[in-house]
């Protein structure tokens, strides 16, 4: 009785080992399996990681592109605010003009008699006008007669509509007549501004620089230090503009212009 317990136990002993033999060799199979899984998961990953990588460089260089064009755009706006603080175009009484003085009649002349003799011809009349000083000097005292506020918005008007000219030379009688102005500063600006436009770049050079020595606490100075910037890199003088525009960012960091001196100095950096 015992020996067949004994033998009963042996084989269930030999059952167990059978059966964990078995399941060893499934569970290496299954291991094995997911291994080879893993295996391509990781290839189809990396895979992905490529293609990606080069999605990634193509919006780089949009992205690149999009900072260029922004760069165009922040300086085109940086004029545009600077002229919107000045305020609207005020549209200023436009004085008349006199008509001009009635023109006398033309009559056709006879054709001489045979004898040839020749007629004395007509002798024109004159036409009294206002020599062209005096018509200057009765402009300059209109001008000087107006208030500062309205001088400078009328100057101002010039400057938006492309009237550089008459827009100096207003501004210049605004300086004339009010030097002490707190709109002194905004006029002499406006005159670099204009011959800036011009493209007179020497001459508006010497015109911002009397703002930032006149006026150097002037509300004025962050954004003519910009333009002197701008200034040399037009004149080809890098090394110059470079050092206006960190001069700028260091007694100016948090003004609109030092933002934008940064961005014209990576741009001299780089050729641009």
């Amino acid at each position: 009785m015992r020996q067949n317990k004994n033998r009963l136990l042996s084989l269930m002993i030999f059952f167990a080992i059978a059966v964990i033999g078995c399941g060893t060799d499934k569970t290496t199979d299954i291991l094995k399996q997911d291994i080879a899984y893993l295996k391509s998961q990781i290839a189809d990953i990396q895979k992905s990681n490529t293609d990606m990588e080069v999605k990634i460089s193509g919006i780089e260089n949009k992205l690149q592109h999009f900072e260029d064009k922004s760069k165009d755009l922040e300086n085109q706006l940086f004029n545009l605010s600077a002229k919107v603080e000045e305020g609207p175009i005020i549209e200023l009484p436009v004085e008349e003009k006199a008509a001009p003085p009635p023109q006398p009649e033309v009559k056709e002349i006879p054709p001489p008699p045979k004898e040839e003799i020749i007629p004395e011809s007509p002798k024109p009349e004159k036409i009294e006008s206002v020599p062209v000083q005096e018509k200057k000097e009765d402009e300059l005292k209109s001008l000087a007669g107006l208030s500062p506020e309205e001088l400078y918005k009328k100057a101002y008007n010039h400057f938006i509509r492309g009237e550089h000219d008459k827009a100096i030379a207003n501004f210049r009688i605004f300086l004339d007549n009010h030097p002490e102005d707190t709109l002194a500063d905004n006029s002499q600006y406006w005159i670099g501004e204009c011959y800036y436009a011009k493209k007179e770049y020497t001459v508006a050079l010497s015109e911002f620089k009397k703002v930032v020595e006149k006026y150097p606490k002037g509300n004025k100075t962050p954004d003519t230090m910009l333009k002197i910037g701008y200034v040399y890199n037009e004149l080809g003088d890098k090394k110059s503009a470079i050092k206006e525009l960190d001069d700028l960012i260091k007694r100016f960091p948090k003004n609109k212009a030092a933002r934008l001196a940064k961005e014209k100095i990576k741009n001299i950096e780089i050729g641009k």
